[in-house]
C-alpha cells in the first residue's frame, strides 16, 4: 500500500517535465482529416440526350403535300415496308415545282426550281438549269448494311432512327443524305444542290404523310 511518502515523488515534478510529458502524449494523437484528397469523386458523364426524331411530330395530311406524293408511293414495289414521307416546309427551295422521279423498287419526288443547281436528263450536273435541285425518295434498297462514306455527319434520334450526310460521289456538288426510319425497312434518300445547310433542313422538316 502506497504512503503519503510513497507518491510525494509523483506529485512534485518539475514543470518542465511535466510539460515534456504532455507534449510527448499530444505527439502520438493521429491526425482527424485523412491525408490526401477528400474531395468526392466527381460522377461518369452521363450520355447525350438524343432528340425526337423528326417524324414524331404530327403527320402531313394529303393536302398539305402536292399530290404527286401519293401517287408515286401507291405505285411503288416497296410500299407495304417503306412509308411516305414528305418535306414539312422546303426552307431555300421554297417555290419549287414537285414531280415524279424515277427510283428503282421505290418511290421518288424531285423538286425543278429553273434558276438553280440541278441536273440535265443525263444525269450530268447543270449550274442554273433547276432540274431535280432537291428531291426525296424511298428507295428500293435496303435499310440495313447501308454504309455512308467517311467523313459523313451522323445524325442520331431517340427512337434509334438516324441519318448520314455527305457530299454525292465525295465531292459534290450536290448533296445527300441516306435516312434510316425506325419500323421502315427501306433506306430513304434525300438530296439537294442548294448546299448542305439546306440537307439539314429538309431532314429535320421530315414528316410521315398520312
Amino acid at each position: 500500500m502506497f504512503t503519503d511518502m510513497d507518491m510525494t515523488p509523483l506529485i512534485r515534478l518539475p514543470l518542465a517535465a511535466l510539460i515534456g510529458l504532455l507534449l510527448a502524449c499530444s505527439s502520438s494523437v493521429p491526425d482527424e482529416e485523412p491525408s490526401g484528397d477528400s474531395s468526392p469523386a466527381s460522377p461518369p458523364p452521363s450520355a447525350p440526350t438524343l432528340a425526337a426524331a423528326p417524324w414524331a411530330g404530327a403527320r402531313l395530311s394529303r393536302a398539305d403535300i402536292p399530290a404527286v406524293y401519293v401517287a408515286q408511293w401507291e405505285k411503288a414495289e416497296n410500299r407495304a415496308t417503306c412509308s411516305a414521307l414528305g418535306f414539312a416546309s422546303l426552307g431555300e427551295g421554297a417555290g419549287a415545282r414537285p414531280r415524279p422521279a424515277n427510283f428503282s423498287g421505290g418511290w421518288a419526288v424531285a423538286y425543278d426550281k429553273p434558276g438553280e443547281p440541278g441536273v440535265e436528263a443525263n444525269g450530268q450536273f447543270c449550274a442554273d438549269c433547276g432540274r431535280g435541285t432537291f428531291g426525296i425518295a424511298g428507295t428500293g434498297a435496303d435499310a440495313i448494311g447501308a454504309t455512308p462514306p467517311d467523313g459523313a455527319e451522323i445524325i442520331e434520334w431517340s427512337d434509334g432512327s438516324s441519318a448520314s450526310l455527305f457530299l454525292q460521289g465525295g465531292t459534290g456538288p450536290g448533296h445527300l443524305a441516306y435516312v434510316t426510319v425506325r419500323g421502315e425497312r427501306c433506306l430513304y434518300n434525300v438530296w439537294t444542290y442548294l448546299g448542305m445547310e439546306h440537307l439539314q433542313f429538309l431532314v429535320q422538316n421530315l414528316r410521315y404523310v398520312e
